[in-house]
């Protein structure tokens, strides 16, 4: 049986696309794998189980910023359609993939911070350890 060491909570992940840094601009960084399953059942009643490649989609969330010259949220609008390259410092290593960018919202509701969530297409990422 492996042993699986039991990691802190995602704490301080610098984010950066390209050589800018956003992690100030960010709440949530997250790569989500979405696995397309199915099964066949037989005239006996047996299921056999298919799962394929795994798709890639990277959850961003964060804050709107419309003052800051090239923030993340212009630069998502400016860039929307494009790949770009995002990369985010994990414990151990960065996690790095390119990522379709897309538009966030703009504005929102009164007395709130005005957020912003967007899922964006990924390639797979791919893991480079600290020290490597």
């Amino acid at each position: 049986m492996t042993k699986i060491a039991a990691k802190p909570v995602l704490f301080k992940a610098p984010v950066s696309i390209g050589s800018d840094e956003y992690t100030a601009h960010l709440s949530q960084c997250e790569w989500v794998p979405t696995q397309p399953t199915a099964s066949f059942v037989d005239l006996d009643g047996k299921a056999t189980p298919f799962g394929g490649s795994s798709t890639w989609a990277l959850n961003l969330a964060g804050a709107q910023d419309w003052e800051t010259v090239n923030s993340l949220s212009a630069f998502l609008i400016a860039h929307e359609g494009e790949e770009i390259t995002v990369s985010a410092d994990m414990a151990g290593g960065t996690w790095e993939a390119v990522v379709i960018a897309a538009a966030v919202n703009i504005g929102g509701q009164i007395n709130s911070p005005a957020l912003w969530s967007k899922t964006l297409q990924s390639h797979e990422p791919t893991f480079t350890a600290s020290g490597a």
